[in-house]
């Protein structure tokens, strides 16, 4: 940073210009740093500067060297040049305001940056980055210099201003081909054509709506519409779904499973849970039941038969096919009828096998005998409890087995035994661990000696070192000066939605500073903002890469406790307690309000000193008694404290009256709150007694980040709102300031006995001195009045006389000092004259031996 300082021809003094430029090359070293480079302009001739003063200027400014900011340079960060929506389609078609998926290309700056590591965009919040990748350079350096320029040898690189009409990517190629205004009309080629065709993207729902298929040759294709038509069922069922038929075309899919091997085909229409579970097991039944009759019927009659269920649109309750039977237990009466029909919850466990069968993902079975060769292992389940060991294969054979009821019992006694009521794999785990801790490594019972030990110890380290060089090695670090591509998942659609290319988009890393602490701050208020800062308004705090308001507390420390303070001071520094996220001390930082009203902006200035979990400001406050029996120096005061544990937390505080007389707290007297104290003086019943203390003021933990880039929300001052709801200031009567009316005291005389009086020596003695006599009356006669009237004219004549007199004598000192001022510069200029002959002639003579030599 360096300043210019114009508009010095201004001063025609030269002692006047030489104290201006020092005042204010230490005013900007205030400002800036001390040391900071001040230029001063002279003024203009001619309308132009001087060619040497801006001959030093650029001479300066060629060779300064920047001071490299601490912040930047500890913080990897990127300036975005271009941004790129990458999130599916058909999940903005299905909901316009869902998190996109967000690319950004730019230079990384800084230091490293891992894969994924947290950054903050200014404007939008903190993210996690998904994805990083480095791209080759846009504008790579020449390779070589080049004295002529051709087409081919051009370099071009502007992101987003429209200048290259093709953009290569690792995904795809994106092709400009917009026309201008009077080309909009023209037909397009067929090269034109084919890219606007390219470009309109359906999604797979679209697609699937105008596709069709036919299940068997020579029969009717079958469409999307086609298939969600009202399912058919016997009339036992269909007298049963009378009620629920109207809603059966509002379903929106069918899940189905099919096994071709064995000629089988189950399919369950899953809905919003209206159907009952008789329903739904009638119609499997039915299914069932016509299968095991009709083995041998033709595949167009199984085709027929199969068709209702296929597409009928009635949907199971998932809820009680993964959880179970309802109260009644009617869905575990019909499992037990038909072997074939497999419970999805068997024994409280969920199985996976049969409820993989519902759904379309399914791959199917390849053989269904070997599945009904196995359907005993799969009812009572393949789970395998390891910790148990291997006595516990037999118990779990079968889940509705008794075996398996009695195993359970047998562990239940177990647990009700054990003393610390935990199970029994439990215990057996900690006291495993217990062994391992306590007894010795080796089974013969030798103890290492102390120096194997600390080989031990050292070789770990080495293990443990070695171990995390080799998760840096697979970590993946992008560096400085490299363009990257940076993915960010979960953005809120108010990014995009709200993109200003204009609008620079700052990605900054922010590794380890994301936890929430109490930070103290050294601020002192801008001199050109005017108005002083209040405790608890809420202020716009900027620091590194964040902006977020929080409500500082500002306080002053006088070696002893912080000290809040009401405002900051007018012209010092003060310090400051926040709420924010970690923040490197000796960080600088600036605070505005959110509403401009004043031209100037900057509200304060600062630097973070350090981060706490807890700082403690106090605050003044004192506590007010009054004398409820006085004795000597001993009273006793009331109404200062409730309780007599509060008096014994204010033991031996000191004390003092109105009048200076002062005292200390002893103890507690009864359990109103009224306390014994001494005094160093009697003091009276109408003196008041108050106890000076500090109460602590918690920090307000608020802290709003700015998210200007999405939607803003900040809170707003006392006095905004008053204003907006249009409500007066309250009027409290007793923060007033009210008159101060002392009255005088006016004390009695000193009585003295009139036998102690005796007994004094005179000096002792009060003496009887009149001075209130009153004055009398004079009154002269005709002789004395002349008298009195001629000594006024004397003294009347003597004054003028005497002021006349001092006139002259002043007169005659002023034209003496005139004439000695004239005799002593005609004798200064004499010495100068003799001075200046008197070394003109010595520095002859020396000269004169030096030519003689030579």
């Amino acid at each position: 940073v360096m300043g210019v300082l114009t508009h010095l021809d201004g001063f025609k003094d030269n002692k006047r210009l030489k104290v201006v430029k020092k005042n204010f090359k230490h005013r900007f070293w205030t400002e800036v740093y001390d040391g900071a480079k001040l230029f001063y302009l002279s003024g203009v001739e001619n309308g132009r500067y001087l060619d040497r003063e801006i001959l030093n200027l650029s001479r300066f400014v060629s060779i300064v060297k920047l001071r490299p900011l601490a912040w930047r340079s500890t913080h990897p960060y990127m300036l975005a040049d271009r941004v790129q929506d990458l999130t599916d389609p058909e999940a903005l078609a299905a909901n316009p305001k869902a998190n996109r998926t967000v690319a950004l290309y730019g230079y990384l700056r800084g230091t490293h940056m891992k894969g994924h590591d947290r950054v903050h965009i200014p404007g939008a919040g903190d993210y996690q980055l998904d994805q990083t990748e480095k791209l080759a350079d846009p504008c790579p350096i020449p390779d070589k210099e080049r004295k002529r320029l051709d087409e081919r040898h051009k370099l071009i690189y502007a992101p987003m201003s429209e200048v290259n009409g093709v953009m290569y990517d690792k995904d795809a190629v994106y092709i400009d081909i917009r026309k201008n205004a009077h080309e909009e009309k023209a037909e397009e080629g067929e090269g034109e054509r084919m890219l606007s065709e390219l470009q309109k993207v359906d999604t797979i729902s679209d697609r699937l709506a105008s596709q069709q298929f036919s299940l068997f040759s020579g029969a009717k294709p079958v469409t999307a519409d086609s298939v969600r038509r009202p399912a058919m069922f016997d009339e036992s069922v269909d007298g049963q779904d009378d009620g629920d038929s109207d809603s059966d075309a509002d379903t929106d899919a069918d899940l189905s499973d099919s096994t071709v091997d064995g000629q089988e085909s189950r399919a369950i229409s899953l809905n919003d849970g209206s159907d009952s579970e008789d329903d739904i097991l009638q119609r499997v039944g039915a299914s069932d039941s016509d299968d095991s009759d009709n083995d041998d019927a033709s595949d167009s009659q199984s085709t027929a038969r199969l068709a209702p269920i296929h597409t009928g649109v009635k949907r199971v309750n998932l809820m009680e096919l993964v959880y179970g039977t309802t109260e009644d237990g009617s869905l575990a009466s019909s499992i037990d009828t038909d072997d074939r029909i497999k419970p999805v919850s068997v024994g409280g466990e969920i199985d996976e096998s049969n409820l993989r069968k519902f759904f379309i993902t399914n791959p199917g079975d390849s053989d269904d005998e070997e599945g009904s060769a196995d359907e005993g292992e799969d009812d009572a389940g393949d789970f395998e409890d390891l910790e148990a060991g291997s006595g516990s294969e037999d118990e779990k054979s079968g889940s509705g087995s008794d075996d398996g009821a009695s195993g359970s019992d047998d562990d239940e006694s177990e647990e009700e035994e054990n003393e610390f009521g935990l199970p029994a794999d439990k215990m057996k785990k900690l006291k495993n661990k217990f062994d391992r801790v306590y007894d010795s490594d080796d089974e013969d019972g030798e103890k290492k000696d102390f120096y194997q030990q600390q080989k031990d110890v050292l070789q770990k380290y080495v293990d443990d070192t070695r171990t995390e060089m080799d998760e840096l090695a697979t970590i993946n670090y992008r560096w400085a000066g490299e363009y990257v591509k940076v993915v960010i998942e979960d953005m809120p659609y108010e990014f995009m939605q709200g993109l200003d290319p204009t609008l620079p988009i700052v990605l900054g890393g922010i590794s380890n500073e994301e936890g929430l602490s109490l930070i103290t701050l050294r601020i002192k208020r801008h001199r050109w903002y005017p108005k002083i800062l209040k405790t608890g308004d809420p202020i716009v705090v900027s620091v590194g890469w964040r902006r977020f308001q929080t409500i500082p507390t500002y306080f002053m420390n006088d070696r002893i406790k912080n000290r809040m303070l009401k405002y900051t001071p007018e012209h010092l520094h003060c310090s400051a307690a926040i709420y924010s996220p970690y923040i490197q001390p000796g960080t600088g930082f600036c605070a505005y309000y959110m509403k401009r009203a004043h031209n100037f902006g900057v509200a304060a200035t600062g630097t973070v000193l350090e981060n706490s979990q807890a700082i403690d400001v106090v605050k003044k406050i004192k506590l007010t008694g009054l004398p409820e029996k006085i004795h000597k120096h001993t009273a006793y005061i009331k109404r200062m404290f409730n309780t007599s544990l509060e008096v014994a937390k204010f033991e031996g505080a000191a004390i003092k009256t109105v009048s200076g007389i002062r005292g200390q707290v002893k103890k507690a007297f009864g359990n109103n709150g009224v306390f014994r104290a001494t005094f160093e003086d009697r003091i009276k019943a109408s003196d008041i007694v108050f106890l000076r203390a500090f109460h602590t003021i918690p920090i307000k933990k608020f802290y709003n980040p700015i998210t200007s880039l999405l939607s803003v929300t900040y809170m707003r001052t006392i006095a905004e709102i008053r204003r907006s709801k249009n409500l007066a200031v309250p009027n409290k009567k007793d923060s007033h300031y009210k008159p101060i009316e002392r009255v005088v005291k006016r004390f009695n005389p000193v009585r003295v006995p009139k036998a102690l009086e005796a007994e004094l020596p005179f000096k002792s003695k009060t003496k009887q001195v009149k001075t209130n006599n009153p004055a009398r009356a004079v009154v002269l006669d005709k002789e004395d009045k002349r008298v009195a009237d001629l000594l006024g004219q004397i003294n009347l004549l003597h004054k003028d006389k005497t002021k006349k007199r001092r006139e002259k004598v002043q007169k005659q000192k002023d034209a003496y000092a005139v004439k000695r001022r004239a005799e002593e510069a005609e004798a200064d200029a004499r010495r100068q004259k003799k001075r200046k002959t008197f070394f003109r002639r010595e520095g002859q003579n020396q000269k004169t031996p030096n030519v003689a030599k030579d």
